[in-house]
This record gives C-alpha cells, structure tokens and sequence, in this order.
C-alpha cells in the first residue's frame, strides 16, 4: 500500500447534461454530482494527511488553469475550471461541488481537462512515491480532440497514473443503452484508452452500486513491538536460551466510533478575519481547582470566597474507609513496578487445552525482525517445533519501558503466503470471576427425592427438536454459498455513524429529515426470509415441547419484590397458592401450615429480614413467618437470590440473625425451583437451624457478664418464628403427608432446643452459672417459650399452655449438662469477634 495517494476527478457540465436519462427523476448533471460526492466523501472519511484531490470542471463557464492561454494563435484549453488544487479532502470542497457547481453553456472536451490533470499531476508528485488516479465522469456527448494522444498515453503509463471513465450512458454488464454515433466512439475510446493504463470504465449505474458498497479501511501496518522472542534468560545464560528479533503487528483491532469534539458556535458568528486560524471552532479547555471554604473555616457567620489553589501542589489521596490518606508522588514513583520491554516465552503447553474464550482484546501477528535472515530461521524452528508437538507457549508481554505486564498465548500459523506466530491476551487468574449455576440435569426435591419428569428437564423429543431448529438457521448451506461473510459484514452502527455526519454536514438544516438506513445494512440486520420460512415449524415444534408462553408486559411504576408480588400473584401457581391460603378457616382443611401468608401488599420499602440494625428480627405476622407478612410470596414470585446474600454460606458471629434469615431465604427459592446443587458450600434449611442453635450455644457460654444475651435473644426470636410458622419450601413436598411431617420436626427441633438452652443455663456444674440469661428467656416467655398447640399448625405436636408456663416457671434442678472439654474453649480472635 502506497504511503501517499494522489486523485483528480475530472466532471463534465456541458450543457447537454441538463437533460434526463430514461426512467430517472433528476437530470445527468444531478446524478453525476452525486457520484463525485460519494467518491470525495470516501477522501474525507479517510482523515489522513497523505491522501490529495483536485476537482477540475469541463465545459464551465469560467477558465482557470495553468495551460489555458489566448492569443492571435488560438485559444487552448479553455473552459477548463480547477475548482480545487491537488489538496486534503475537506467538506468545503463537497460544499462547493454540492452547492456552486452548475452547467456550462459550451461543450467541453474532456481531453483538455486531462492534459491540465496530467500537467498539475506531474508538478505536484514529482518522482516521488504517490498512488495516482484520474477519474472522468462524462455523458460522452462532446467530440474529442484526440491529437497529441501519442504523448498521452506514455505519460499515464510512465508516470504509473491509473485512469478510470465514468459515463452516463455507457453500457453496462447487463445491458445495452441507445446511444449517439459520437457518444459510441467516445465510448470505445475510453475503452481502449483505460485498457492501456490498467483502468477501468464503468457505466453511471455500475459506479453507484460500488460507491454504495462498504469498503474495509486500508491501514499501514506499524508495529506494536520491536524488541526480542525470548526462551530462556539470554543475560544470565547465553549459551542455552533463545532470543529472536520480532516484529509484532496488529492482525485485527475493534473499528471504534470517531468522538466527538468540543466546537464553539460562537467562531460562527466572529468574522474570519478577527480569528488567527479563520472558522476552525477550536476551543481551548483550562481548569482552575479551589479549595471549598466551608462556614467553620471562614471569618465571621457567612461562607467564605474559594481559595483557587495551583496544580502543582495537588496530590493524589485513596480512601483508607473513610479516611482520605493523601500519597506523594515521589512515593507512588517508588512504589511503581519497574519493567523491561521484552515478550518472553515462560512455558508450553499442549494445544487442546486451549479455549477460545481465553483470549481478550486483539490479535497480534509477530514476524521475524525485516531483513534478518537468522531470525527467520530461528522463528521457522519454533513454529514447527509447535507444530511437530500440538503445543502453545504461554508468554509474559511488555510493550515498553516500565508498562504494565501482560500474560499472552503465542500460536503458530504455517500458511502458503507467509509463516507466523499469532499472540493473544489472556487474564491472570485474580481477574477471572467464577459463577455457579443450578444444575440443569439434577433436580432434586426438598427432601432428596430425584425428579425424572420436569419440565426443565429435556427428553430426547426436546434435544431432537433442538437439534432441527439449530440445522434449519444454517447460514452456510453449501460450501459456494454463505450468508454473513466476515469480510463481507460490516458494522452497521460505524456505517450508520458515517451516513449521518455525511449528511448533516451537507445538510445543516436541521428540518431535514435524516435519510434512511441503507438497504445492505438493513438486510444484514433482519433474519434471511427464506431461511425464516423453512426454520417456523422447527420453532413452532419447539414452542409445543417446552410450553414456550409469550412474556407479560412489563411491570409499570412500583419495582422489586413488592411489584413483582402484586403483578404475578395471580399468575404465578406457587404465589396464588401462598395468597390464598391463609385464613382463619383453613386449618380445618389443613390450609393453617400455610396461614400469615397472604397476599397483603408490605405497605413500606423495607429488607425482608427487617431493618438493617445488628440483632433486629422481625415481629411474627399473623402466620408466623420468619420472613415476616409477604415475603414468602416475594421470594416466590422473584426467582432468585440477591446478590449481597448469595455469598453467605453460615451463621457468623458479627450478625447472626442476618445471616441465619438470608441462609433460609436462599435454601427456600432453591427448594421452590427443585434445584439441589451438589458440591460443598450448599445450603439447606437444616444446615442453618443447626448453626443457629450452634450460635446461641456459644453466644450464652462466651458472653463476658449479659453482654452478648441480647444478641442470643434475638437469635433465639429469629429461630423460634422460623420453626414456628409455615415456610414456601413446604410447598415442594410431594403431598399433605410430607407437609405435616416437616411442619412437625420443626415444632419438635424448636421444644427440644429450648429445653436444651433451659438445662445450659441452670446447670450448677458450668462456670459462670447463666440463672440470669434464663430469667430473661421467662420475662418473654411468650416469644421464647414452647410452643403451643394454637401457635403451630393442625398436627404439628405442639404443646398445651399449662404445658408451657409450667417449663417455664420451674427449674431444673436435676439438669446435668455435661461440662464443657478443655479443647471446646473459645480462642480469644471468637471472644473479641462476638464483642463487635
């Protein structure tokens, strides 16, 4: 690719090109204006500083050119207007072809215009290295003036200038267009003459379809990296490692949106004149940093002015918490990882371990270093020895001095035109982030039970149908045919982006419509018609098999859990079942394990799990639910577990409430989807009661007087509203049998408990002696107590109140407790984390 590019379009606007041709709307003048615009407008999107056009008119009214002259021997070469010198492409010159271009009143002889092409080519290039071309767009309509022609074509040829001739009328591949005597030796002219200088002819209708085409930007080659491919420690060890001169270069780079940039309306308004660079809208940005004086630093009641303060005595400050810790340069300088340029092979591995979504970013292509012949040699060995041994090498990258290392894969690729290695960026292993996903083969019930029919379970009609559907969206049908090639499939939002600046820069009436998108894109962007055709009863099968239903309208104003309850409540079967069960009438019927879980709307934004406060439970609703009124239908209706929950995995001593209420909320949207991950790490509903009565345990034995006894009561609280009340993963149980034997165990685990914590805290033979902590169980006996046959639901083995208040009124004076092993004594890190 040449560095530099040199183009001259050349347009007819003879009079005769006023007229239309068949079948268009808009004159020849109109429809060759517009094909110079598109070919200008390709010079201006490039934006490079080496690429040069001129414009020269043909049959215009005005003469201004360096070889028009008029004397008593004749007049040469007029009519020929050089709208534009050879210079950088700028809007100003589509303005000028666009708006101030019009049609001559003489006929013109395109042979003229180029000869002044010729002329203003060759003073302008030199000898030095340019691509050139010359471009005719003409209706061929004028006679040409073919003497001198034995001197033309050796120039174009010597001079490497490639001409090509767009004409109005000129035949195309498809068809043949009625034309003059003169415009059909004109045209076979052109023909002849384009042949000779490696051109081309193109009729109106052929250069509108290419000029309409995308085009893939045409980018010199620079390398990233020019350094050394080491093997080893060539410093330390010269003898027995490798260092290879390479050139590293980018094989493919993300195409970004151009960015905006800041313009001053203003300049539009200022004559020219009066600007030192004429209309560039240039604005100069400064900044100015002051210091906020606040009412307690300045004098007297007001505020103070800022104190404006220079940018030399800034300085970078972190956020230790919330302190801020100001960090000196110098010391940042210090602290910087010092780092050489180099690409260093750090070891091998075999090829099919790869996977693709290792890599990130770019692809780079590294060659051996121009010219060095041992380094092709030494670079060849290593790409065949990767070959030969189905490896990859993993490799430490650093562009220059003192950058910031990279980890990378280097591959070898052995094709007919060229040999290289290609290098990729991998992530260092802090960086990657690993997720869990549910089972989507293993469904399990709450009680263990494998589930062989699910409907998120595939069959082997499902897979097949899959299968089908996949084979239908073929885009590649044959090996000759391919929809969407790479090469041939554009971005539509840089396209697009093109499109409009283009045409608000020529159009700045901002009433003018925008123009649509253009057909190649659009149809890149929608489904192929025949293959949507073929694939709908593939689609239609798979819809029948896995119950595919048409998603609701999205939910309008209120958002989150309450939202989702309100909206699906009577959509989604385990939320309707949640909202109609309760009532004082459906024990009878055995709805009282699902009572207190109506479907009354939480009337303010708060936490499931109550406030925010270290030790706070919510009160028991009328049902009893640990999750409080609503909630239970909440995380029916959600679906899924929020994320500052996801992570906890048991009971900590910081928060345990907390912690115990997000365990049962995660264990309860599980046990509600029949999901049951294998693996350590899972939570259950029984794995948090057990740390639950675990905590209080150890908060009772540890506590340092009653420091930590209301931690242990609200503990106890949180436990005894969970086993207490009905909870949704009671709703996977299989039948009303396994519903009540749960809801039992619970109410049994829970009397058990407490009578437990009864003999821990009377025992005589523990030191310190806790009468004091089961004193505070009695003053909220009603919340702390057994539980009784009217607390629970139908069946549930609660106990009867004269039951109850006899636990609590007499002591145990017969409770032997076992006392505590000398290993179970708590390390001091748990004493000093229980007094947070």
């Amino acid at each position: 690719m040449a560095s530099k590019e040199a183009t001259i379009y050349i347009l007819d606007v003879g009079p005769t090109l006023k007229a239309k041709r068949e079948g268009c709307t808009i004159s020849r003048h109109e429809e060759t204006k517009q094909v110079l615009l598109a070919l200008l407008a390709n010079k201006v999107h490039m934006n490079r500083k080496t690429v040069y056009v001129s414009v020269v008119l043909v049959g215009s009214k005005n003469t201004n050119n360096d070889l028009a002259t008029l004397d008593e021997n004749g007049a040469d070469y007029q009519f020929v207007d050089v709208l534009q010198p050879l210079g950088i492409a700028t809007l100003d010159l589509m303005k000028g072809v666009q708006d101030d271009v019009e049609l001559g009143d003489t006929m013109g002889d395109c042979m003229d215009g180029l000869i002044v092409s010729l002329d203003m080519m060759t003073k302008f290039c030199k000898k030095l290295k340019y691509q050139k071309k010359i471009y005719i767009i003409t209706d061929a309509t004028a006679a040409l003036n073919t003497e001198g022609l034995e001197h033309i074509t050796p120039t174009l040829k010597e001079d490497g200038i490639e001409l090509n001739v767009i004409g109005t009328d000129f035949d195309g591949d498809r068809e043949s267009k009625p034309k003059t005597t003169t415009q059909a030796e004109n045209e076979e002219f052109f023909k002849t003459l384009c042949e000779e200088t490696s051109g081309n002819i193109f009729s109106l209708e052929e250069a509108t379809e290419q000029l309409s085409e995308f085009h893939t930007k045409k980018v010199k080659p620079t390398a990233v990296y020019r350094g050394t491919l080491d093997l080893g420690d060539p410093e330390s060890h010269p003898d027995a490692s490798l260092s290879i001169p390479v050139h590293m270069y980018p094989a493919t780079m993300v195409m970004k949106l151009s960015t905006a940039k800041k313009y001053s309306k203003l300049s539009e308004s200022v004559s020219a004149d009066e600007l030192p660079d004429g209309h560039t809208g240039n604005v100069n940005l400064s900044r100015a940093y002051k210091l906020k004086v606040t009412a307690d630093m300045a004098d007297g009641d007001g505020d103070g002015e800022d104190v404006e303060v220079p940018a030399d005595s800034l300085e970078k400050a972190y956020m230790y918490g919330k302190t801020i810790v100001p960090i000196r340069a110098v010391d940042l300088e210090a602290y910087k990882l010092r780092t050489a340029k180099s690409l260093t092979i750090l070891g091998f591995f075999k090829a099919h371990f790869f996977r693709r979504e290792w890599l990130l970013s770019n692809i780079y292509s590294v060659f051996s270093a121009p010219g060095d012949s041992k380094a092709l040699v030494e670079l060849s060995g290593l790409l065949f020895g990767l070959e030969e041994k189905a490896s990859m090498a993993l490799c430490r990258y650093v562009r220059v001095e003192d950058a910031e290392p990279k980890l990378g894969i280097l591959w070898h690729h052995i094709g007919i035109d060229h040999k290289c290695l290609y290098f990729g960026q991998v992530a260092f292993s802090e960086d990657i982030r690993r997720y869990v996903f549910a089972s989507l083969s293993d469904i399990q019930t709450a009680s263990g039970k494998k589930v062989e029919k699910h409907k998120l379970l595939a069959t082997p009609e499902s897979i097949e149908a899959c299968k089908e559907f996949i084979s239908a969206l073929n885009l590649k049908p044959s090996e000759e045919e391919e929809y969407l090639r790479p090469e041939e499939t554009f971005n539509p939002a840089v396209q697009r982006h093109k499109q409009l600046v283009e045409f608000r820069a020529l159009n700045p009436d901002r009433n003018k419509p925008l123009p649509p998108l253009n057909p190649i894109l659009e149809a890149q962007l929608r489904p192929i018609p025949e293959l949507e055709v073929n694939a709908q009863p593939m689609a239609d099968n798979l819809i029948r098999i896995w119950d595919i239903k048409k998603v609701e309208q999205p939910l309008k104003g209120k958002r989150g859990y309450q939202a989702t309850l309100e909206e699906d409540k009577d959509k989604d079967g385990i939320s309707a079942q949640l909202s109609g069960a309760g009532g004082a009438g459906s024990a009878a019927s055995g709805g009282s394990l699902f009572e207190g879980l109506t479907g009354n709307k939480r009337h303010k934004s708060e936490s499931v799990f109550g406030t925010a406060t270290s030790g706070s439970v919510n009160h028991r609703g009328p049902g009893g639910s640990a999750l409080g009124a609503g909630a239970a239908s909440d995380l029916a209706a959600s679906g899924m577990i929020p994320f500052e929950m996801s992570a906890v995995r048991e009971v900590g001593t910081s928060d345990p409430v907390k912690d115990f209420q997000a365990m049962v909320k995660i264990a309860t949207i599980q046990s509600q989807q029949g999901v049951r991950v294998a693996g350590a790490g899972f939570v259950t509903v029984a794995l948090a009661v057990d740390q639950m009565k675990a905590m209080v345990f150890k908060l009772i034995s540890t506590s340092f007087g009653d420091q930590l006894y209301e931690k242990a009561i609200d503990c106890l609280k949180s436990l005894r509203e969970f086993l207490s009340g009905a909870d949704p993963s009671l709703l996977t149980a299989e039948t009303e049998t396994e519903r009540k034997e749960t809801a039992k165990e619970r109410v049994d685990t829970w009397n058990t408990f407490i009578r437990e914590v009864k003999q821990t805290s009377l025992n005589t033979s523990t030191s310190p002696l806790r009468t004091d902590f089961w004193e505070l169980i009695v003053k909220h006996k009603r919340e702390l107590g057994l539980l009784t046959i009217d607390e629970v639901p139908a069946g549930a083995n609660g106990v009867s109140e004269e039951e109850a208040d006899k636990f609590l009124l007499e002591a145990s004076e017969d409770a032997t407790a076992a006392p505590a092993e000398e290993g179970d004594a708590p390390d001091e890190d748990d004493l000093l984390a229980l007094m947070d």
